[in-house]
């Protein structure tokens, strides 16, 4: 061996022990990663040392490293400069494999940093080595290699049974200073990617597939408040997209200068729209009110905060973002509260969803709050949970609270219309009836032209009849005169009376409009008074000699009384029922007289009949509604009944079969004076 080979030698020696000694004073200061065989580890983090600095090299930080500056806790403000903060993390990993001649395992080392800028890491082996494992920034194209669904990952390296190795990793921060660096084998790797790739699927699929049913819904709906929240949501799985890097993959992968301007225009239009809704939320009847001109204000603060990233894109304009955002999300909770009692009271499953969702974020961010050293969830996968909590929750509970409102407006409209056929049933009886009365009056008008043309046409021959009579009955006795001039008397005023009520004059439409019956017997003004026994002597000479021919007894009982009633309205009810006592009773008499009741008096017309039962009284009441043995028109009884109700008078029917009946007649006096 020669003195150069000698010396080469004793120099390899000290140089390995030198490093020796460093990883041996590195090992006393940061906790070593042993590795297991075929194993890898699933967080270096807890690990690691960190160490912040951003003007130093790569010699300059390992030098920190070996003399312990590096420390348990990482510092990196986000404030310090308008920039990603920069931070460094080492760690040292002992493979503890037995050296039994087996080869070095393969590893690759992963990196899950939200909207990182930029990362660098090293890996340090005991002879001094240094290997450049990545070196991503987001201003450089996108590379498929150095991704493993959203995690950064590098390329394969070898760790040797019974090797040290330092790695050591650079970091410059987006606005998520937590991160999650792994070593794991490429089986492991290919597992978690896969894992990691359903997760991400499942979670997509569920909040396009949400998206599409809440914009749909409302857009089926009309409700312009539920596109605009449905807008805002897939605004917002578009900004967690950006985050997980699936825009600079799949949009712009050869465009990295579209990374800034793209991130903050959906963080900027996220909170602008918000706020938009907000104020559209409170306006009252369609008005603006101050409230709502104050958020749709700071939507515009969302508008300058995006021009102001497009020309210095950088810490400050983030952070100015994340506060319209919190802010945004204050305004949002209680606008949409407000909007939904204004629209109508929430119901039940509405209050329920907005305070299970409400308990289920506080709940999460609590978690990630408290456990954020030991990184309980991570942020990246709260940021989903607190996402999909307020989708399902804003979905469900403002679909209920519409579909609510809807259930009472159709119960509105359902009673609206409702009311509006019993309305239109209505008219249509009224104008049955209307047709009806048109089709009665038509023959009321011919039976009144009928009437009329008989009592025209009978005028004459009766007063040919009554000439007649009277040259005859000159050689009668005087009584047989008399009561042949007054049964003409009563047929001539009879006739008279009805072609009077008959002939239309002027105001004849008005009377009848306002409910008269002309042919009732009205007349204008009260008639004179007279003795009641007028009309009782009448009907008594009228029906005396009929009642004697068939044995009967006639009797009557005068009285002085007078009234005032016209006396052809008496005439004929009284005629007519003594006609048909006399007509119908068989022995016995029939009796006419009056009773004194103060300021009335009753016209009674008795019998001794075969009496009738109340359903003949009630059938008889009735025009042309007779009795088997009756050859008449079944008017009698039911012409008194109309006459004395047209002309306020009360008339009542008393009867006991077998037994007889008595008609009553109440008849108001004339007043005192006349």
């Amino acid at each position: 061996m020669t003195r150069l080979q000698q010396s080469h030698r004793l120099l390899s020696i000290m140089g390995a022990a030198l490093t020796m000694c460093l990883f041996a004073l590195v090992s006393a200061q940061a906790e070593t990663v042993n590795l297991q065989p075929g194993r890898g580890v699933g967080d270096l983090r807890p690990q690691m040392t960190y160490f912040s600095d951003p003007g130093a090299s790569l010699g300059d930080v390992l030098k920190h490293y070996r003399a312990g500056d590096f420390g348990s806790d990482l510092s990196a403000s986000m404030l310090d400069w308008n920039y990603a903060p920069e931070a460094w993390a080492a760690v040292e990993i002992f493979n503890a494999t037995l050296d039994d001649g087996r080869g070095a395992d393969p590893f690759v080392l992963t990196i899950d940093l939200p909207l990182v800028s930029a990362v660098d890491a090293y890996v340090i082996r005991e002879s001094g080595f240094t290997e450049n494992l990545i070196r991503y920034s987001i201003f450089e194209p996108f590379v498929p290699e150095d991704h493993s669904v959203t995690r950064l990952r590098t390329p394969e390296f070898d760790i040797a049974p019974q090797e040290s190795v330092i790695v050591l990793v650079n970091f410059k921060f987006g606005p998520v200073q937590t991160f999650k660096v792994a070593l794991e084998t490429p089986v492991e790797l290919e597992a978690s990617a896969f894992a990691s790739g359903i997760s991400h699927t499942a979670f997509y699929a569920f909040a396009i597939a949400s998206l599409i049913f809440f914009f749909g819904f409302h857009l089926a709906m009309k409700n312009w408040i539920g596109l605009l929240y449905a807008v805002q949501f897939g605004i917002g799985l578009a900004l967690i997209a950006y985050v997980d890097g699936l825009w600079f993959r799949f949009f712009y992968p050869g465009a990295p200068e579209l990374q800034s301007p793209v991130g903050f225009f959906l963080l900027f239009s996220l909170s602008g729209l918000g706020f938009f809704i907000s104020g559209q939320s409170v306006r009252e009847g369609g008005k603006e009110t101050r409230l709502s001109l104050i958020l749709r204000s700071l939507s515009l603060l969302s508008v300058a905060g995006f021009l102001a990233a497009l020309f210095s894109p950088g810490t400050y304009v983030a952070l100015f973002g994340y506060v319209l955002l919190g802010l945004m999300f204050v305004a949002v909770f209680a606008a949409s509260n407000s909007w939904r009692r204004t629209e109508g009271a929430i119901h039940f499953s509405g209050l329920l969803i907005s305070g299970l969702g409400t308990l289920l974020i506080v709940t999460l961010i609590a978690i990630v709050v408290v456990g954020s050293r030991a990184e309980v969830i991570p942020v990246a996968t709260a940021v989903k949970g607190i996402f999909s909590i307020l989708l399902v929750a804003t979905m469900t509970g403002l679909t209920a609270h519409i579909i609510n409102l809807r259930r009472k407006h159709s119960k509105a409209v359902q009673a609206e219309l409702s009311a509006l056929e019993a309305e239109a049933k209505r008219s249509q009886e009224l104008l049955v009836a209307e047709r009806n009365y048109s089709r009665a009056r038509e023959l009321a008008n011919l039976r009144q032209r009928q009437l009329a043309t008989a009592s025209h046409d009978l005028k004459q021959p009766i007063a040919s009849l009554r000439m007649n009579v009277d040259a005859l009955a000159s050689t009668l006795e005087p009584d047989v005169r008399k009561r042949l001039r007054e049964a003409f008397n009563y047929i001539e005023a009879l006739s008279n009376d009805y072609l009077r009520q008959t002939t239309p004059d002027e105001g004849s439409e008005a009377k009848d409009e306002a409910g008269q019956d002309v042919a009732a017997g009205h007349t204008e003004g009260e008639a004179e008074a007279y003795e009641i026994s007028l009309v009782l002597d009448t009907v008594y000479q009228m029906f005396h000699e009929e009642a004697v021919s068939k044995g009967l007894e006639l009797k009557r009982v005068s009285s002085s009384r007078k009234v005032s009633v016209p006396p052809l309205i008496v005439m004929r009810i009284v005629s007519n029922l003594v006609s048909n006592a006399v007509k119908y009773t068989e022995t016995g008499g029939v009796l006419i007289g009056v009773r004194n009741r103060g300021a009335r008096l009753d016209l009674c017309v008795l019998d001794s009949g075969p009496g009738l039962s109340e359903a003949e009284i009630a059938a008889y009441s009735r025009a042309y509604s007779k009795g088997e043995a009756s050859d008449g028109q079944g008017l009698g009884l039911s012409v008194c009944f109309e006459l004395s109700r047209e002309n306020g008078m009360e008339f009542t029917c008393r009867s006991q079969k077998s037994k007889g009946t008595q008609f009553i007649l109440t008849v108001p006096l004339a007043k005192s004076g006349q």
